[in-house]
């Protein structure tokens, strides 16, 4: 692995915890591990670009994404430079040999990306295809979006951001708004049950219905589960609203060249200007991105709406997490 040298102003871990050792799913972290990443990204949001250079000096980030991707890729290849390294792979598999004639196994991929590089971060079309990277990889690995399965690095963002509005996160109810059977809302619900959240109110597709592992999850941790049929219904009861696309394409897919987004979509489940102006004005708004018309750009001047400062804190996020299972890699 690369010899790195931490800066001595960044946050220390706490004496006797660890981080798991990959960020592939987010059912084992604890809430001390999302505020160890989340200290750590505060302190780098503060740091000068000069400071944050010294922070993993040679790092080399190892990018496998076998589907498309805008804001998670290119977040995790400038988190990498933005703590002194620098990033190889790919961000379509066609122009490798897991994608043309010979079809490498992901097992063989990332074992071979692995042996060059100090940190994987892969997006796949596989449900399952974090957990076998993880199995055989020699380094960390972070799911950057697998399938149906999970998302762990958008929850973790949203829930930082949602955390620095609201001041804690215990007790909260959150506002989920689009496809419950999302892999981001497996995240989302880990993360919310490691944080003693209250529960979620749904506001769903209409025939969208609530998969039955994170009905579990919920009933595991406590926490409540209800449903609204609009948006002004949604925010009159919640006190923080996360949003995904409305229309989702399949993540099972690399690539969907061949949709066509509905021209309108049903004011229930609009977020405009007008509502938040009137309905939910203290009530915190993310979006996951890529936005459309639930959040329309109309909303940027909206105070509550954080959708752009997400994107930004999504480096300093995943530069922590980045900065944070390398250093848990080297103590073990």
């Amino acid at each position: 692995m690369t010899e790195q040298t931490m800066s001595p102003a960044r946050p220390s871990a706490p004496a006797g915890t660890g981080l798991p050792r990959h960020a592939v799913s987010l059912a084992s972290w604890r809430r001390g591990d999302y505020e160890r990443v989340w200290e750590r990204a505060e302190w780098m949001l503060g740091s000068s670009t000069e400071t944050l250079a010294r922070t993993a000096p040679g790092t080399l980030l190892g990018v496998l994404f076998y589907q498309n991707s805008t804001r998670t890729r290119l977040s995790f290849e400038v988190a990498a430079r933005r703590i002194g390294g620098s990033s190889v792979g790919f961000s379509d598999a066609t122009t490798t040999r897991a994608g043309d004639f010979y079809r490498e196994s992901l097992e063989d991929t990332v074992r071979v990306v692995g042996s060059y590089t100090d940190v994987l971060a892969l997006r796949h079309t596989d449900d399952d295809a974090a957990e076998r990277a993880a199995a055989v990889s020699p380094v960390p690995v972070i799911s950057a979006g697998t399938g149906d399965r999970e998302h762990p690095t958008q929850a973790m963002l949203d829930l930082w951001v949602l955390r620095s509005k609201l001041g804690n996160l215990t007790g909260v109810t959150v506002g989920y708004v689009g496809d419950p059977a999302c892999r981001y809302a497996r995240s989302l619900v880990h993360g919310l049950a490691a944080f003693n959240a209250a529960g979620i109110v749904f506001l769903s597709p209409d025939g969208a219905k609530v998969p039955g592992d994170v009905q579990r999850t919920l009933a595991r941790a406590g926490m409540t589960r209800r449903t609204a049929g609009s948006a002004t219904e949604l925010l009159r009861g919640v006190d923080a609203v996360t949003i995904i696309p409305f229309e989702l394409s399949d993540f099972h897919e690399s690539a969907v060249r061949s949709h066509s987004r509905s021209a309108r979509l049903d004011e229930r489940f609009v977020f405009d200007g007008a509502l938040l102006s009137r309905t939910g004005t203290g009530v915190p708004v993310v979006h996951t991105g890529p936005r459309g018309p639930e959040l329309p750009p109309e909303t940027d001047d909206v105070p509550n709406v954080h959708y752009f400062e997400g994107v930004t804190k999504g480096v300093y996020l995943r530069a922590a997490l980045l900065a944070e299972l390398l250093a848990e890699h080297r103590r073990r």
